[in-house]
């Protein structure tokens, strides 16, 4: 499932879109992650070598204690590669402990609730020499256990009493006895089964685990002593299999669905941008919240709490956890607050309820401030931020989803090349925009194409793309920005500098298929006298350049021409063509920078569309 690229001079960082928390214990085995802001120094074995770099789903653990210290041995040590869940069954408000070892053909892990914070150290595997493979790994309140291994150890082995309800997508859904107080045998009408429909459902969107085969069992009777259990194998010959005990078939569906291989994803592409998701559970009356995904509690400074029907938060509590800042200021009587650092900036009048946004009331929302402490009603995460709620009246139980994006990359400092390749492992959609900051400071202007191509094994591709990205790039310093689609927020800036001259920058033509028989020739002319070869051009704030061109193959009188220059998109003019043929003087009206130009046909000239681009060229615009 590897696969090693040559590595010459690269560029490398990490990044998020919020500071996340950071594992404060140190273990004794080699690591293999860097991480900035001083995390890299406490690991043993931190290299700087790019070669040695490595990135690994950040679903196992992004700045916190979850699986990560683990899935990194197993990258290191185990003899397949392996599969981890990102997703676990619930905790029943009890830490997730680990133990794990290293067999001769894969490795073993199990899970457990446990009051107690375990120790990262004891939570990595034991090598295969040290370890008993004859002694079953034993804890108290397990959760389930995972292993990998040839068929032999691993393979899940189904029992001839069990009966077949489903198969699809090279995967079949077994069950046996009695499940969730449902009889499992075979009838005459097998999809009325509720089992079938969860397998249905399960089997929906292809393989539970992407791009294998395998087999779901369910075991059991009653509704708390049932058994899930799976396995799958990707090449036939090492299997993985996982059991689940004492769980509801909601967790066994999300744990299933969740795994995802212990592989170095900038082996499948440059950069890396996929979400990392966070869920906090909180309880009225509990003054600790759990952060499940992270594995750690945090005490509140408040309690939450029920006041006429309506469940009350600890607002600083909540900003801080996802990501955001709050500050009190006296003198208005007012709290400003975020998320993801000073993202989506809100004021929250004390006295009055009044929220605002840029100056712009907003809403107005009832909140209590006791002991210091400001409680906001559930609704002002969810309408404010965004955030994804979810209250169970019945257990009082608050379960709040955030989800941050976490990023890597591994690319080259410099290039001799117009057009800089760049391929990027993400969300599909895509979910950003990708442009060079040389166009627009900000990266709201979008010029980039992309190729979409399927994701490593076990990602599955209905989610997720490896996308090969194309980026205009211009003389001297340049800045690819990658930012999210939906809220325009930069994820990411990676700098780039281009040793290119300006002959290398080419008149950039639309390929559209109007323009198929369209021949064209092209000359920028500065008023320096200066003639300039190609698709680019300079001139300072008062000169000009002179565009020249002839088109044959259309039967246009007149061409639209506009420009784009930071944030701004300016009115498009019209130039007049006779016989082919135009000429017009462009002069910056916008000061310094760089001016992105675009040739249009002239209006109602083609069929379907009001304007479609030509050609695109550049100026630059110097003091």
């Amino acid at each position: 499932m590897m696969r090693k690229k040559s590595v010459k001079r690269w560029l490398q960082a990490t990044v998020a879109t919020a500071i996340l928390i950071a594992v404060t214990q140190a273990y004794s085995e080699t690591s293999v992650l860097a991480e900035p802001n001083g995390y890299a120094e406490t690991i043993q074995g931190y290299t700087e070598n790019p070669e040695d770099h490595v990135t690994l789903e950040p679903g196992f653990g992004y700045y916190n204690y979850f699986m990560r210290p683990m899935a990194e041995q197993l990258y290191l040590h185990s003899t397949v590669t392996a599969f981890l869940p990102t997703r676990l069954p619930d905790s029943a408000w009890q830490y997730y402990g680990y133990k794990s070892r290293l067999t001769s053909d894969g490795y073993e892990i199990l899970g457990y609730r446990t009051p107690e914070l375990q120790a990262v150290k004891d939570t990595l595997p034991v090598s295969a020499a040290q370890a008993d493979s004859a002694k079953v790994l034993q804890a108290p309140n397990v959760l389930f256990r995972l292993k990998a291994g040839q068929a032999g150890s691993a393979k899940l082995q189904i029992p001839s009493t069990a009966s077949l309800l489903l198969n699809k997508d090279g995967w079949d859904y077994y069950a046996e006895g009695e499940a969730s107080g449902q009889t499992l045998q075979a009838s005459s009408n097998p999809q009325a089964n509720p089992l079938y429909q969860m397998f249905s459902s399960l089997a929906k969107s292809g393989a539970p685990v992407a791009g294998s085969k395998g087999t779901v069992l369910i075991t059991g009777q009653g509704t708390s002593n049932v058994t899930y259990a799976a396995s799958w194998t990707v090449d036939g010959s090492t299997f993985y299999s996982f059991v689940l005990t004492g769980a509801v078939q909601s967790d066994f569906t999300s744990m299933l669905t969740s795994f995802r291989p212990v592989i170095n994803l900038l082996d499948y592409a440059s950069v890396i941008l996929l979400p990392v998701d966070k869920q906090l559970n909180l309880q009225i009356g509990r003054d600790q919240m759990f952060m499940p995904y992270e594995n750690r509690f945090i005490r509140l400074d408040h309690k939450p709490v029920v006041y006429n029907g309506s469940v009350f938060l600890p607002l600083r509590d909540i900003v801080h956890v996802i990501g955001g800042e709050i500050q009190y200021v006296s003198n208005e009587g007012a709290v400003y607050l975020s998320q993801n650092g000073w993202h989506n900036e809100l004021k929250l009048n004390l006295k009055t309820g009044e929220v605002d946004r840029s100056g712009k009331k907003i809403a107005t929302l009832p909140i209590r401030v006791e002991a210091g402490t400001t409680l906001v009603p559930l609704r002002f995460m969810t309408e404010q931020f965004g955030l994804p709620i979810d209250y169970n009246a019945a257990l009082k139980q608050i379960t709040v989803h955030d989800r941050h994006w976490a990023g890597n990359y591994r690319l080259l400092q410099t290039s001799d090349q117009a057009d800089y390749p760049v391929s990027v492992l993400s969300v599909g959609g895509p979910s950003f925009t990708y442009s060079n900051s040389r166009y627009s400071r900000d990266g709201s202007w979008n010029g980039w194409s992309y190729v979409q191509h399927k994701p490593p094994v076990g990602y599955n591709s209905l989610k997720y793309n490896v996308a090969d990205i194309s980026i205009a790039l211009l003389p001297g310093d340049n800045e690819l920005v990658l930012q999210d689609l939906q809220t325009k927020q930069v994820i990411m800036n990676v700098p780039i500098k281009a040793d290119l001259s300006p002959n290398q920058i080419p008149f950039r033509y639309s390929g559209i298929p109007y323009y198929d028989g369209l021949k064209t020739e092209l000359k920028l002319q500065s008023s320096d006298g200066i003639a300039w070869p190609a698709g680019y051009a300079e001139t300072n704030e008062s000169g000009y350049v002179t565009i020249q061109g002839k088109l044959n193959g259309l039967s246009f009188d007149s061409l639209r021409l506009s420009y784009h220059v930071d944030k701004v998109d300016s009115k498009t003019v019209t130039v007049p063509l006779k016989d082919g043929a135009f000429s017009y003087r462009f002069k910056p009206e916008k000061g310094p920078g760089t001016y992105y130009i675009t040739l249009y046909n002239p209006p109602n000239s083609l069929p379907k569309t009001d304007m479609a681009a030509i050609v695109t060229f550049v100026i630059v615009v110097k003091n």
